[in-house]
Formats: C-alpha cells, structure tokens, sequence
C-alpha cells in the first residue's frame, strides 16, 4: 500500500510539473465598464480562433506599471496567473497575454479525482475564477458526479458556479449539471428567473425554458399587464408567437381598439390586420369599422387603394359587403 500511494504521488507530481511547464498566450482586449466599476476582458485562445469574454472586477487588477503608451498588469486566479502587456489605460488596453497554470491546482484537482487535466483546462477555470472551495460547494449543488470534461463545459456554456449558486438560490436546487447547460443556453439568465419571480411567475425549469424560447421576456410581461392583460403564462407564448408586441397593441388602441380580449388582438393580428391597415383604410374614408370587418376586408384584399378606386368610380361610397362582394369578383380590378 505504502508503494502505491508513492506511486500515485509521483505521478501527481509529474503531472502538475508537466502542467506547469506549459504556458499558454494570445491577444487581449480590455474595456472599462460604463455601468460599474468592473472590466471587460477579452482573451483570443493562441489557437487564433476561440474567444473568451469575461467581466471582471477592476480591484482584481494587480501589479499594474505604466511607461508612456505601454502598461502591464496581472490577474491571479487559484488556477493560474494572467500577465499582460500592451498599450493604453485600464479603461482602455489591447495587447498579449500569457498564462502559467498553477501547479498546485492541478495537483489539489487530481486529487479530488478531476483526471486529465490540462493547462487548457485550467485556462478555463482561472477565467471563471475556480477556486477549490467554490469546486465543493458546485459538488454539493448539482445532483451528478462531475469530471474534468463536464466542469469545462459548465464554464463554456456561462453554467459556472456563480450561475449554478444563483439558480439554487432561486429554488433550482439539485438540478443535474446538464439541465443548469441546457437552461444558460436557452438565455435562462439568473436576472430572468428573478424577474420573472418578481412578477409572480413561477414556474419549472421546463416551462420558463419555453417562455424565453418564445421571446417571452419581463418587458413584454410588464407591456400585456400595462395594457390590462393578467393572462396565464400559455397565453403569453400564444400572443408572442402570433406578433402581438406591445407597441402593436399600444398603435391599435391609438385607433380606438381599446376594450378587446387578448384573442381577438391576436385574431387580428394573424389575419394581417396591422395599425398601418388601419390607418389607410382610414385615410380613404372608412375609419369606424369594427374589428370583425376590419379581418373580414383584410381577408378578402380588400386594400386602401382598391378602395380608393372603386370610390372614384361609384357615385356612392360602398359598403364593407359592397365592397367585399366587388373584391371577391374581382369588379374594378385586383389591386
């Protein structure tokens, strides 16, 4: 036993000395932020075509030197160190970056069991500022086992622990790491999920996955209940789906179509019925018609200028029927 466990500890060693013999470089953008006091940082991977973009603390900035137009600085993570160095300000820099893997890392990973970890690997995790603590608090937050594969993917994907840590904390606890990727892919930002909280939707991962799918977000939410619609969150995919925006309801009740249900906007709406139908139709004389004639006409192509026509043509101005009978065989031309 005791040569077995010398062996495995030669091989952690060997292992975090061949990590730490490899570094990895490429170029780096940095913006100030206009909202905060963090940065933007973004790396190009040395294989010339992977980007990373991270949002950093300014205060995470270090060992900062400045000579004329040329800076350098630092950001040490618990998986590696970042040193860059460039030109302009720590609002503003462009340059080269290079990056050293701790080797002490490596080592504490293999021995929680993470295999195969490469200096790429820890170029991850130094970006998503891993740190052996946070890594047993993921453990314990997701209901499967991770490996080194998984934990990048996580990171990748923007599932990393402060997402995860967030989602728990909104009630999504025990999710099995592959949901917490599939929720950040489909746009499930932890901002989401607490808004959509705030106003009183609270629903499974499944269904709130669905709502952002179909563009249903807190800003349309907000717009249907301004306009007097507290509607189940099946009917919000409905009339999202069918193109009723909030600036569409906002235009057609401009026009008078203020006391209708949520399904005859979205009737409307499907039957090309738009503010801009409206309008015209207005513009040539015909500017009370309800809404059940408005889909009629508009089915029909029964257009403004196909009014207009027939009006120079008649001595009196036709009716909708007048005009839908006309339409329909084709009296006066087609357009």
């Amino acid at each position: 036993m005791k040569r077995l466990a010398a062996t495995v500890c030669s091989f952690s060693l060997l292992l975090a000395a061949a990590v730490m013999a490899q570094q990895l470089e490429g170029a780096f953008t940095l913006r100030g932020s206009e909202k905060d006091d963090r940065l933007n940082l973004n790396f190009q991977y040395e294989d010339g075509r992977s980007n990373y973009g991270r949002m950093i603390e300014r205060a995470a900035i270090s060992d900062v030197s400045r000579s004329g137009e040329r800076i350098t600085f630092a950001l040490k993570r618990a998986a590696g160190t970042f040193t860059f160095e460039g030109r302009g300000t720590l609002d503003r820099a462009s340059g080269w970056y290079g990056f050293s893997p701790s080797q002490n890392f490596a080592a504490e990973l293999d021995k929680l069991g993470y295999r195969g970890v490469e200096p790429k690997h820890l170029f991850v995790f130094a970006l998503d500022d891993l740190s052996i603590d946070r890594l047993r608090r993921l453990e314990r937050l997701v209901s499967n086992k991770l490996d080194t594969d998984e934990l990048v993917r996580l990171i990748n994907h923007g599932a990393g622990y402060r997402y995860i840590q967030s989602m728990s904390d909104l009630g999504f606890r025990s999710l099995r790491s592959d949901e917490h990727r599939r929720a950040r892919d489909h746009g499930l930002s932890e901002n989401f999920v607490r808004e959509m909280r705030d106003l009183a939707i609270k629903l499974p991962l499944d269904e709130l996955i669905r709502l952002r799918d179909h563009g249903v977000n807190p800003e349309f939410v907000r717009a249907l209940r301004s306009a007097g619609f507290s509607v189940s969150h099946d009917e919000l995919v409905r009339a999202r789906d069918h193109g009723v925006t909030a600036e569409f309801l906002k235009r057609m009740r401009e026009h008078g179509f203020d006391k209708l249900s949520l399904a005859e906007y979205v009737r409307m709406r499907d039957h090309g019925v738009t503010p801009d139908y409206v309008q015209a139709l207005k513009e040539a004389g015909y500017g009370n018609l309800t809404a059940e004639e408005l889909v009629r006409l508009r089915d029909h192509g029964v257009t403004a200028s196909y009014v207009r026509r027939v009006k120079e043509l008649l001595k009196d101005p036709p009716s909708v029927e007048q005009l839908i009978r006309m339409r329909s065989r084709g009296d006066f031309g087609s357009r």
